[in-house]
Parts: C-alpha cells; sequence; structure tokens
C-alpha cells in the first residue's frame, strides 16, 4: 500500500507545472532552433545554421581562426598525453591529426586571402582550400555550437516523447530504440557530426548498445538538407529538388533496414557500455500516454540549463579536438586520389558488375556511374564534382549519383574521423564494407527508380 502510494506521489511530482512547463518549452525550442526553416535575408536555413553565419558575419575571421585554433590543440594533444600509444588506430589517428595542422593553417591562410602558400596542385580551388571551407571549418563551427543547442531536444523529454511514440517503427524495420527516430531527423535538418555527437553521448549515457550506436551512426547519420542543396546546384539538378531529397531520404532508411541485417552489423555485439544500460521501456496502455510519461519524467531528472549546456559545449569542443585536425589531412588526402591519381578509376571497378546490369534496363554511362559511386568514399561531394567536372552526362545519371552519394553515408572526408572520434570501438574496416553495401544496394534501387521516373 505505501509502495502504491509513493508511486502516485511521485507521478504526480512528474506532472507539475514547472515540469510540464520545462518539457514544453525546451522541446519547442529544440524543434524550432533545428527542425524549422527560417528565411533571413535571402538565406533559407535552420536557426543553428543561422546562428553560425551571424557569427561569422559579425567576427571577422572567427572561422578560420578558431578552427586552426581547435586544429593545433587538438594534433598535439596525443602526443602531449601519450594517448597515441593506445593502440594501432590511436597512433593512425595521432599522425593524421599532426599532419592536419599545417593543412588546416594552409586553408585558413587562402580563405582569409593573406597567402596562397604551398604547392599548385595542392592549394587549387577545388583542393585544400575547397577542404577547408565546405568541409573541415563548417564541422568545426557547428559541432560546438549545435551541442550546445542540442541540450533543449536530449535533456528535456523530447527524446523520450519522440522514442515511445516511434518505437513501433523503429525497432522491428531497423533493430534500434524509438530514440533513434531523433538522431535520423537531426542529421537530415542539421548535420551528421551533430547527429554523430548525440548518438556516442546517448551510447556512452546506457541509452543505445554498441550495435545500436553504430547501427544508427552508419545507417541515419547523413548530410543535412543544406548540404543536399548544395549538391543539387552543383550537378544543376534543383527542379527535380523535391524528388531528389524525398528519394534520397527514402533511399537511406530502406538501405539501413537491410544492412542492419547483413555482417558486419549484424554481428556486432548488443552490450552497453556499462554493462546494464538504461533500455526503453514497454509498457501497457496508451503510447501516447507513455510517452508523455517518460518525457515529463525526463524533464524533472534533468540538471539545472545552465549546467547541461555547459556539459553539452565541453562534449562537443572535445569531439572537435580529435575531429578537426583528422579531418583537414584526411579529407585533403582524399581529394590528392580523386584528383590527381587514377585510384579511383581503378576502385570503381568493383562497381561494374552493377552499373554494367542497370543499363540493360537503360541506365547509361555504366563506367562514369562505377567512378563516381566509388569516389563517395573520398567525401559525399566528391561524385558531384566529379561529374560537374565532365561534359554532357545525362540527367538519370546525375540523380542516380546524387543519391547514392548521400546514402552512402560514409566517407573519409567527414563521417569517417566523425566515427573514429567516437568512443564505440568502430572499426575502420567495418565503416568500408558498411560503406559498400551500402553504396551498392543505393546504386541498385536508385538506379531502378530512375529508371522508372525518367
Amino acid at each position: 500500500m505505501s509502495l502504491n502510494l509513493n508511486a502516485e506521489l511521485n507521478k504526480k511530482s512528474i506532472y507539475s507545472t514547472a515540469n510540464i512547463a520545462k518539457f514544453v518549452i525546451y522541446s519547442l525550442l529544440g524543434i524550432f532552433l533545428f527542425f524549422v526553416p527560417v528565411k533571413i535575408g535571402n538565406s533559407s536555413s535552420i536557426m543553428v545554421d543561422h546562428i553560425i553565419a551571424f557569427i561569422n558575419r559579425t567576427v571577422p575571421f572567427f572561422g578560420p581562426i578558431f578552427t586552426v585554433c581547435i586544429a593545433i590543440v587538438g594534433g598535439l594533444y596525443p602526443w602531449y598525453k601519450g594517448t597515441y600509444k593506445k593502440d594501432i588506430a590511436a597512433f593512425i589517428l595521432s599522425v593524421f591529426g599532426l599532419i592536419g595542422i599545417p593543412m588546416a593553417f594552409l586553408g585558413a591562410l587562402s580563405f582569409m586571402k593573406i597567402a596562397t602558400i604551398g604547392p599548385q596542385w595542392l592549394m587549387r580551388p577545388d583542393m585544400l582550400p575547397f577542404v577547408f571551407e565546405k568541409v573541415v571549418m563548417a564541422v568545426t563551427m557547428i559541432v560546438p555550437i549545435g551541442s550546445v543547442f542540442l541540450t533543449f531536444i536530449i535533456s528535456y523529454g523530447l527524446l523520450e516523447f519522440a522514442g515511445v511514440l516511434m518505437r513501433p517503427i523503429m525497432r522491428p524495420v531497423f533493430r534500434t530504440p524509438g530514440r533513434s527516430a531523433i538522431d535520423a531527423v537531426a542529421s537530415f535538418v542539421g548535420s551528421f557530426s551533430v547527429a554523430i555527437y548525440l548518438t556516442n553521448r546517448l551510447y556512452l549515457e546506457g541509452k543505445y548498445t554498441r550495435r545500436e550506436a553504430i547501427t544508427i551512426m552508419s545507417g541515419f547519420s547523413t548530410v543535412s538538407a543544406t548540404f543536399m542543396i548544395i549538391i543539387a546546384r552543383t550537378l544543376k539538378i534543383m527542379d527535380l529538388w523535391n524528388v531528389y531529397f524525398w528519394s534520397a531520404l527514402a533511399i537511406t532508411f530502406i538501405v539501413t533496414a537491410l544492412t542492419v541485417r547483413l555482417w558486419p552489423l549484424s554481428k556486432i555485439e548488443d552490450t552497453y557500455v556499462d554493462g546494464k544500460g538504461k533500455p526503453e521501456m514497454v509498457k501497457e496502455g496508451s503510447i501516447f500516454s507513455q510517452a508523455i510519461e517518460e518525457g515529463l519524467t525526463a524533464a524533472a531528472t534533468s540538471k539545472p540549463l545552465f549546467a547541461n549546456l555547459y556539459d553539452s559545449f565541453k562534449s562537443g569542443i572535445k569531439m572537435v579536438l580529435i575531429l578537426t585536425p583528422c579531418m583537414a589531412s584526411v579529407a585533403t588526402f582524399a581529394f590528392v586520389l580523386i584528383k590527381l591519381t587514377s585510384f579511383f578509376d581503378i576502385f570503381g571497378y568493383l562497381f561494374l558488375p552493377f552499373t554494367y546490369a542497370l543499363s540493360l534496363i537503360g541506365l547509361p554511362e555504366p563506367a562514369i556511374l562505377a567512378k563516381a559511386c566509388a569516389t563517395s568514399l573520398a567525401d559525399v561531394f566528391a561524385p558531384p564534382l566529379y561529374l560537374a567536372s565532365l561534359n554532357d552526362v545525362p540527367l538519370i545519371v546525375k540523380f542516380v549519383t546524387s543519391v547514392v552519394a548521400v546514402s552512402s553515408i560514409i566517407f573519409f572526408g567527414g563521417s569517417i574521423p566523425c566515427l573514429l572520434s567516437t568512443d564505440v570501438n568502430f572499426k575502420l574496416w567495418q565503416m568500408i564494407v558498411i560503406w559498400f553495401e551500402r553504396a551498392v544496394l543505393a546504386l541498385i534501387l536508385t538506379g531502378v527508380l530512375a529508371v522508372i521516373l525518367f
């Protein structure tokens, strides 16, 4: 009787005005910041993107200077603390981080138009300057700032509320908890780096198993809708924007539902970081009532706002200290391979059987499409850049390539350094195998869809 009375009293305290206000106000603020496009001037984007743009406009050269400072500290830290000795992966990551310091410095000098130092082949507009501005600086800015505002989504009940509502879909289709739906949305409207950061944080909190975290990171954490606009503009397919966006969204999720049932994802252990975790609880009764109760419980037990904001910012800085210097070197190296070697011409042979099979149903240019798919491992922007450098590429090939680039998710120019900086022990060979599975499945599904549509 006493236990029932205490439970009833606790439930009443959860539904207090203060908790309801925290849940509703902070959740709506989080939705507004990350999920609602706002037009300011001539730019239409989410508020987090506008905030970063405002900082860059208001504080001259803040972005490049901040990025170089992060690259220097992050690149030197493993050698100062000795963490490069941990294992071979840590050593390789530390070496790339060290190489990334001069890469970030040269990129910043070029971006600020102070000087163009370095060999001409490296300082071409489509090489290091492009990598620095579009990849390295963009991610370095968005992770710490985005992680601060992400507090409103992950700390005051919205994650738990959405998780309960999405549980009937996420668990049977993707074999992940309902709360992973937020990761998927955060990626498409925000950034793959923010989504990976979110997943890593929830993994450390015991809300995902290792298999679930790796599945979410490799299955949902693709580039944002804003970056997809850049891809569409580069390939001159903006008049197909709605078809492109919704096709990429659908293909990405279908491919994820398939790859979770394939090796190596299907064989990764389902263990929590602390051994027991905090799995989603399945209860009887109204799912909406359960969602409200879970959300309010999270709001009631959360830290004070400024404590959460500080913790989130600190975690974001910690991540970019690893990410920024590695990304500066790895992404530059990837573009050297694409632009100055025949590596991806040879690598593209892996996709030729599939592109030639699709040519039998009407998909043209199998050789070009094969190389374009192969370059997606280097960077998500590499395939559209490659096609943009060619003449008279058919529209259908541009469409297929643009969807495959987004749906593949894993690439050396951004997501792989992000994934290596997490705590889930995601092996590089696993990433490459999953990338190939995703690229092939996306190629087949998009190729068939394109033939039907066009």
